[in-house]
């Protein structure tokens, strides 16, 4: 059995076609285990009526003593899981009919198996108006390659054997974003068994109200989160490939702190910097005094956001 778990808020508008592409399923062994956050809409009404008739789905609510966010709805999810394999999934996306059958299909002697993903917005369209045309090629290090962005995988893009994810869970619900960064850097250190399906299995809708988007348009939202799972990669981690990626990284958050002329933050990412270790080599070093000779005189001025980007890269 497959245990499918969803963490859902406010999703009252959306939940139903969500629910609708996992009883299509045309591999019928599962559970799905929904956990609202506290919804102010009437989702769990809307929960409780599509899913009366279905067995399958069970509906839970975070208690009110327990953190908010998705990732305490994800551990109370696994905690009732009863299945042998975990499959992650957002409450705004959509399944292909064939997903599970797939990946089940896949797994076998494998720790994990990932699927393509084809990004959507607004109304979603039928699977035959999406494709996604970049084939899944499994890196030699691949630790490594996800760390750095070389692999990106998603939270919803792998379903894992059960007893494989179960030490590295519970999720960290301390963090506002990058917890599933935080949480498959920790098993891909030790994992490697990953099997791939080269299909679009999962159609993930693009929204306005993620974290993540929080993030982008409020640098200081999620800083913090940012900083914890880098960590986290670098504790496993520190070759050169890694602290440069993670440089560069946290300089694309330094630029956009200095775009919203939050100083704050932007001297929380200079201090990152240092403190990691992040500048291993001279020629690093020196780049770096550039940056910071430029951005004394950026607080000084407070203009010329253009003319000075280019400047605070390395």
């Amino acid at each position: 059995m497959i245990s499918i778990i969803t963490p859902i808020y406010n999703r009252s508008n959306l939940i139903e076609e969500t629910l609708k592409s996992i009883k299509s399923q045309n591999y019928t062994d599962w559970e799905c285990i929904i956990v609202d956050d506290g919804s102010t809409d009437n989702t769990v009404e809307v929960l409780k009526a599509i899913t009366e008739n279905d067995k399958r789905f069970q509906i839970l609510v975070r208690p009110m003593s327990m953190p908010k966010g998705p990732s305490t709805c994800r551990n109370l999810g696994v905690k009732r899981a009863k299945g042998k394999y975990l499959q992650f999934f957002d409450s705004d996306d959509i399944m292909h009919p064939d997903h599970l059958k797939l990946k089940v299909k896949a797994i076998k002697d494998n720790d994990s198996v990932v699927c393509k993903l084809v990004e959507f917005s607004g109304d979603f369209r039928g699977i035959d108006h999406y494709k996604n045309s970049f084939d899944i090629r499994i890196p030699e290090n691949v630790f490594e390659a996800f760390v750095t962005g070389e692999f990106p995988m998603m939270m919803v893009a792998p379903m894992w054997k059960k007893d494989v994810l179960s030490p590295f869970l519970p999720m960290r619900e301390d963090l506002h974003i990058l917890e599933d960064h935080e949480l498959y850097a920790r098993a891909l250190f030790s994992i490697k068994k990953i099997a791939v399906v080269n299909k679009d299995l999962i159609y993930y809708r693009i929204g306005e109200n993620s974290s993540t988007n929080k993030f982008y348009g409020n640098v200081a939202y999620g800083l913090d989160s940012y900083f914890e799972a880098k960590r986290t990669v670098l504790s496993l981690s520190k070759t050169k490939t890694v602290r440069l990626s993670i440089l560069k990284m946290t300089l694309g958050f330094f630029r956009m702190a200095l775009a919203e002329r939050d100083f704050k933050s932007a001297d929380a990412c200079l201090r990152f910097i240092e403190a990691e270790k992040l500048i291993y080599n001279l020629e690093l070093r020196l780049k770096m005094l550039r940056i910071y000779f430029f951005y004394i005189i950026f607080r000084v001025i407070k203009k010329g956001d253009t003319k000075f980007k280019p400047l605070f890269k390395l």
